[in-house]
Parts: structure tokens; sequence; C-alpha cells
């Protein structure tokens, strides 16, 4: 795995002088996550320039699936026995659900880890991904990859706490307002937390 201080980026991704002091902001990625909390999960937070911009690269889950049908999140997933560390666990879900070429990836930090409702331990990795590449979604997993400028979902001015009954528990999460994509829970919180460093 590359380090930081390499000049040349996999995948031909130059890292601009901004998004280096946007690297030092983040977490180091730990290397495995204690089960202690809940179920091991890890999801990659990739961020590809378009146009002269970074955008964000998500996912709208299978409408079929059983749990969190439809939601928009990120490529991601719970570690698998013979994942030797997080960034494989991300780059693997990412292969598996969007297409992704883990040469394509390069991993500059993570996020702080955030807990589930339904028992996940998530850890989220941040990773630039190189121009050129392309995202199929995985018809058994996701039913649309798209990626969103950075900009809109980090701007606080959408950020807002939304309350809801679950099991008769009332929670909290957070919701970021957008024009064509309702982003909230996990999610939403992964990128409150990314606007926070930014």
């Amino acid at each position: 795995m590359h380090s930081l201080e390499d000049k040349e980026i996999l995948g031909n991704v130059k890292m601009e002088s901004g998004s280096m002091r946007f690297a030092k902001l983040l977490n180091p990625v730990p290397k495995f996550l204690c089960a202690d909390e809940g179920q091991p999960a890890v999801v990659l937070v990739g961020l590809q320039e378009r146009e002269a911009s970074w955008h964000v690269v998500m996912t709208r889950r299978a409408s079929h699936l059983t749990h969190h049908a439809g939601q928009i999140s990120f490529p991601g997933g719970k570690v698998d026995p013979e994942d030797t560390s997080l960034v494989e666990t991300a780059l693997r879900e990412a292969k598996e659900e969007i297409a992704l070429c883990p040469n394509a990836v390069t991993i500059i930090g993570a996020l702080d880890i955030v807990v589930s409702p339904s028992g996940f331990v998530v850890q989220p990795v941040v990773g630039l991904i190189a121009p050129e590449a392309n995202f199929v979604a995985a018809p058994n997993e996701v039913d649309e990859v798209f990626v969103l400028p950075l900009n809109e979902v980090l701007d606080f001015t959408r950020h807002r706490r939304e309350s809801y009954l679950r099991e008769g528990v009332w929670r909290e999460v957070w919701v970021i307002d957008h024009a064509d994509y309702y982003l909230w829970g996990l999610s939403a919180s992964i990128l409150v937390d990314f606007a926070s460093r930014y």
C-alpha cells in the first residue's frame, strides 16, 4: 500500500497541496476493529475529481435487499475473516459492488467509527479514485452508482437532525438536504464528520 509521502499516486491521481492538507486531518486507518461492540464493517468514502472539482461516489442499495433496501450508502460491507486489513475490506467490497479496480484507489486516511442501530461497527476509509475510473453496479447489491459534488454534501447549511421512532425508541439521525437523493443515517453521519474536518 502506498504511503502519503508517495508523489506518484495509483491510477494517475495527483494529490494537490489542498488534498495533502486534508489528508493530514484524517485519522490513521486502524488495522482491525474490535468486535466487542458489534459486527465490524468498512465503507469506502471515494473521492473522484471530475471537471476540476471533487465528487463523492455513492450507491443506492438494491430494492430487493432484506436490510436497508433502497437506501443511499457508500460501497462497503462486513469484514471477512480472510481480509488482512480494513483497507482490503474496503477495496474488496468496492470491487464487488461497483466494479472499482483496487489499483485505481489511493487510501488517504479514515474518519471516525460509527455504530449502526442494527449492530454494525463501521469504519469509513477515505480514498482518492482515479478520474478515468468507471463504475458498474452489481445488480444483486446495488441499483445505482452515482457521484455527488463534494461541496454540496459538505455544506453545513444542508445538515440537520431528524427524529424517528424505531421499535418503540426515538432515535436522532443526521439528514443532508439534497434535491435528488435522501441522505440520512449512517451515510449522512459520515459526511457530517467529513465536513467538520474540511
